[in-house]
């Protein structure tokens, strides 16, 4: 389901006339990209914001899957058919470049920024990274800190006068921990009615819903001014987190409340946090996303997540975003199903 978008002043109404904006979305398959991509075709916020939208995806199975959405163009990712990819890039104005949740994300981001290059046209280039990334450390969170390295990536068009018009207009938007993860514990939310994290009982993070992502992505790709992106965008780097610094034991009662029945926090190691994530419960989950998570919990023991950044969403949408309370309320139905079910 889209996210509901409720904003400020700045962004009520529609504009005088249709945006000619041409906008590419990588990785339109994952759960970020689709998401994003709901949004613009569904909210009438965005109705006239944009005048094509394409998908890149991996797969002809992922091709398919946003065949629902008819008015979004899609094309499937070819590394051996660099002339594509730049014409593909040739054909938009605005690129969001989602970094796949998979082993090759480097290799795969650079040849798009690459072909993005080649083509000289892509003045709104925009990063999803990861918060915390600046805080980790190479040698012991090497898939975080593999967004800093797609960060610079990104960054370098801007002066590079030999890329033209592409990255003129850049923007990185640093996404928290996706309160979503936490569902991958659902199993044992539902038959013992507990959540299980790598973290100990006073380690604090702020999960922040994947709707509250997907709501600074479209605003930003959409943002206009008068060289390229909005002037309270552009050469950004936004960090968003959800509102609420929580520890597990926090996190346990925003559930309890959420659902009506007790949950309770149960601080595991990481080796059987890999344990669950390498079962069944997270096998659609790609190796280097289950690293990924590790890490982010590697991160949270070490106390360098013990902040919150909400000023995107005020400044964007008038709210912090969503409260822990309210995302459980949101998936009530997959943590509950087991608890609440007859013996």
């Amino acid at each position: 389901m889209a996210p509901k978008r409720t904003s400020n002043s700045d962004g009520k109404g529609k504009s005088a006339q249709r945006s000619s904006r041409k906008i590419l979305i990588t990785a339109g398959e994952g759960q970020t990209g689709r998401l994003i991509i709901e949004l613009l075709t569904t909210d009438e916020t965005y109705a006239d914001k944009y005048e094509e939208l394409t998908a890149l995806v991996f797969s002809g199975d992922a091709q398919s899957s946003l065949e629902e959405f008819d008015t979004v163009k899609t094309m499937v990712y070819d590394p051996q058919d660099k002339d594509a990819l730049v014409k593909a890039m040739s054909a938009v104005d605005t690129c969001l470049l989602i970094p796949p949740a998979r082993k090759d994300k480097m290799e795969i981001t650079k040849t798009l920024l690459d072909a993005a290059k080649k083509a000289q046209s892509v003045k709104n280039l925009v990063l999803l990274s990861s918060a915390g990334a600046d805080y980790a450390e190479r040698d012991a969170q090497p898939r975080l800190r593999e967004f800093i390295d797609l960060e610079t990536l990104a960054m370098q068009p801007k002066g590079d006068t030999s890329t033209g018009d592409t990255g003129h207009s850049p923007c990185i938007i640093r996404a928290g921990f996706y309160a979503e993860n936490l569902l991958l514990y659902s199993k044992q939310a539902q038959g013992e009615g507990k959540l299980p994290l790598p973290i100990g009982e006073d380690h604090k993070f702020a999960p922040i819903a994947l709707g509250d992502v997907a709501q600074i992505a479209a605003y930003v790709i959409t943002s206009e001014g008068p060289q390229g992106l909005a002037d309270n965008v552009r050469g950004q780097v936004i960090v968003a987190t959800g509102p609420q610094l929580t520890a597990g034991p926090e996190l346990a009662v925003a559930a309890s409340q959420a659902l009506g029945t007790k949950m309770e926090f149960e601080s595991i190691d990481e080796k059987s946090a890999k344990a669950i994530l390498n079962s069944a419960q997270g096998e659609e989950v790609d190796e280097a996303e289950r690293e990924y998570l590790l890490e982010y919990y590697s991160l949270v023991r070490a106390g360098k997540t013990n902040y919150t950044s909400t000023t995107a969403m005020l400044a964007f949408f008038g709210h912090r975003g969503q409260e822990p309370s309210e995302f459980f309320k949101t998936y009530s139905v997959s943590l509950t199903a087991a608890i609440t079910r007859p013996l």
